[in-house]
């Protein structure tokens, strides 16, 4: 908000020659001064006690100006990183809702039914953890919580995901290599229809992980773009 106003008007060139001025009179009021004569600095007891009063209503606008720009920040946050959880939420369940088919389309391909059951118990888990994150997030920035203690919560929110990442990636790679086994695509001269379904299990593999990792690192930006925020905030 650079060239904005807030909601309580305060423009942010106004604030700016807000804080010079509670500087400067910082200076003038460390300068002894006498109550019916000027001091050293020639400044009058009657402009320093109008400065005084200035002072007080410019330590309440700034202070109005931090609490408006770290509500506000709170809420810019919330929205950017909460989408993710959302969506992982969504997707989840569009999964489960699609496992019928799933079962389905292994019992045509000749697939043991281990393998639905080992990838609804895997959407299961995702279902719950991403639900989980979802509500961190949210008491993370609603309970109150001063910035200092959002800035670790989103560190260990991170540090969740990558973890999530290094996990689900190489077990799903797993999955898929065990199910072309099962179904004979490593065989010496596998048919052409296993073949073609060795091909597609590739190609879903490769493309679920291309966006997967695409979601992964817009997800890993817009956090450290929340914590350098905080940090910017917190060294002023």
């Amino acid at each position: 908000m650079e060239t904005q106003t807030n909601n309580n008007n305060i423009p942010q060139n106004e604030v700016d020659e807000l804080r010079e001025q509670f500087d400067l009179f910082k200076q003038r009021q460390d300068q002894p001064i006498m109550e019916t004569q000027t001091n050293n600095n020639n400044i009058p007891q009657n402009e320093v006690d109008e400065l005084r009063e200035q002072l007080a209503l410019f330590k309440q606008r700034l202070d109005q100006q931090e609490i408006i720009s770290e509500r506000l920040m709170r809420r810019s946050m919330n929205a950017r990183i909460s989408i993710f959880t959302k969506t992982g939420v969504i997707a989840d369940i569009v999964v489960l809702l699609m496992m019928p088919l799933v079962f389905w389309a292994f019992s045509k391909m000749g697939a043991s039914w281990y393998f639905g059951l080992i990838l609804l118990l895997g959407v299961i888990i995702e279902l719950a953890y991403n639900i989980t994150c979802h509500r961190r997030i949210q008491r993370l920035f609603t309970e109150g919580n001063d910035l200092l203690t959002v800035r670790r919560g989103l560190l260990k929110f991170k540090k969740g995901e990558r973890l999530q990442m290094l996990i689900s990636i190489p077990l799903i790679a797993l999955w898929a290599l065990a199910l072309c086994w099962q179904l004979g695509v490593f065989a010496d001269n596998p048919t052409a229809s296993v073949a073609a379904i060795g091909i597609r299990v590739g190609i879903g593999f490769f493309i679920g992980l291309l966006i997967v990792s695409c979601g992964y690192f817009w997800e890993m930006h817009r956090i450290n773009h929340s914590i350098r925020e905080i940090d910017e905030l917190s060294a002023e």
